[in-house]
């Protein structure tokens, strides 16, 4: 999340710059993607949490806590915590769950030094990973859990099916994504929010202000909660379903691995 251009529905980037394209639903993204959402989240680990606390209005702990309650977390599980980034959602995981045992795995290893620092950081396993070619076996785990992790992604489906393949049957995978604003009477609202009051607290706070145009360009252009509620569908899961937030401008999604 972060500012962002007027939308014109198209996909917008500098060439000369460095910062990846958001997520596309076509098969010609290019095989740099993934390096360079990578590189971009560790240019601004050091501020990403202070940024998501003021685009979200303050409201990000209660999204990671709605997002862990929809993992259906058995006790003594075994849980991943994909784009684990600095361990919001990993940490309450521990907080609900003090018997998990918490696998973070993220691409972006500076993200994931903030996170080791933080309070009960040394109890996360951090592992660097690709979240379209995991290094888990199959059925390893009994819950999974990622915050905005599809929209930065060139293969959405591919990224589910690796879920699926690592979750044990009846277990749920809990997500929180945001969501392109909806037309509605907030709508003119939350436009001018994010185009004229996050630019210039993204220049006062963050290390990279670029950096937040790709994260809000990416909002703006990934799914709606319906389609990506298809595509846990499409990818085998079951009871399916999704809460909006913040005006329809985020959303919690949740699925299970039917047991066979």
């Amino acid at each position: 999340m972060g500012p962002l251009r007027p939308y014109d529905g198209r996909v917008t980037e500098n060439p000369s710059s460095s910062l990846p394209r958001p997520a596309s639903a076509s098969p010609s993204v290019d095989a740099d993607h993934g390096t360079r959402v990578a590189s971009m989240f560790d240019g601004i680990a050091g501020r990403y949490d202070l940024m998501n606390a003021v685009m979200t209005w303050g409201q990000e702990p209660r999204l990671v806590r709605r997002t862990v309650e929809r993992a259906n977390i058995p006790a003594g599980a075994r849980v991943l915590d994909l784009a684990t980034g600095t361990g919001d959602l990993a940490l309450e995981i521990l907080r609900r769950h003090p018997d998990a045992q918490v696998v973070g795995a993220d691409f972006a290893p500076e993200m994931m030094a903030v996170g080791k620092e933080r309070e009960g950081g040394d109890r996360v396993e951090w592992v660097e990973a690709d979240a379209l070619d995991l290094p888990f076996a199959d059925e390893e785990f009994d819950a999974v859990t990622h915050g905005y992790l599809l929209r930065n992604v060139a293969d959405i489906p591919a990224a589910l099916a690796e879920q699926f393949r690592v979750l044990r049957p009846g277990g749920w995978v809990a997500a929180l994504e945001t969501s392109p604003a909806p037309d509605n009477i907030i709508k003119p609202f939350s436009s001018f929010y994010i185009h004229r009051v996050m630019p210039r607290l993204a220049r006062l706070i963050a290390d990279r202000p670029e950096a937040y145009e790709y994260l809000s360009s990416s909002t703006q252009a990934f799914r709606s909660p319906e389609e990506v509620a298809g595509l846990f569908a499409d990818a085998g899961f079951v009871d399916v379903g999704h809460e909006l937030f913040m005006f329809g401008t985020l959303a919690v999604h949740w699925a299970m691995k039917p047991v066979v």
